[in-house]
């Protein structure tokens, strides 16, 4: 009875120590070393390549140049204020504009096919002339558009 009980004691501490052992194999793995964090690594080197000095000022501005001017319309768009679609006045209607955006912008509906000027679907009448509203501008004065 006495041995069996020895046995059983032996068993259980030989249990013990290898749950013990596998921790300690757990802990050690590089696995589980990923997940704690490192110590920040400093850098006490005094070498410098200096690779990008030589272009600190490539991108600087030139002062010789003078005064960086506005790029695109030095005097803004010029607006036709004398525009009417179907009798109807369309405001804001820059020269040289499409006639069919003034149309979309007045909320006239005219057909297309092509955009580009040959099947002659879009044709409006502007000033009394007929035109193309695919690809006639808006000119400088006067400008009357009639939908057909």
């Amino acid at each position: 009875m006495i041995s069996k009980q020895c046995n059983s004691k032996a068993a259980s501490i030989r249990q013990s120590l290898l749950v013990a052992a596998a921790c300690v194999l757990l802990i050690s793995s590089p696995a589980v070393q990923a997940f704690v964090p490192s110590k920040p690594a400093i850098h006490t080197s005094s070498t410098s390549l200096n690779i990008f000095g030589g272009l600190k000022n490539a991108f600087a501005n030139d002062d010789s140049l003078g005064k960086a001017k506005d790029a695109g319309l030095t005097s803004g768009p010029r607006y036709n204020d004398k525009v009417s679609v179907n009798g109807k006045p369309v405001p804001n209607v820059v020269v040289n504009q499409k006639i069919s955006q003034v149309c979309n912008a007045a909320r006239v509906k005219v057909p297309y096919n092509c955009q580009n000027g040959e099947c002659g679907t879009c044709t409006v009448k502007m000033n009394g002339k007929k035109i193309r509203a695919c690809v006639s501008v808006v000119p400088n004065g006067k400008c009357d558009i009639q939908t057909l």
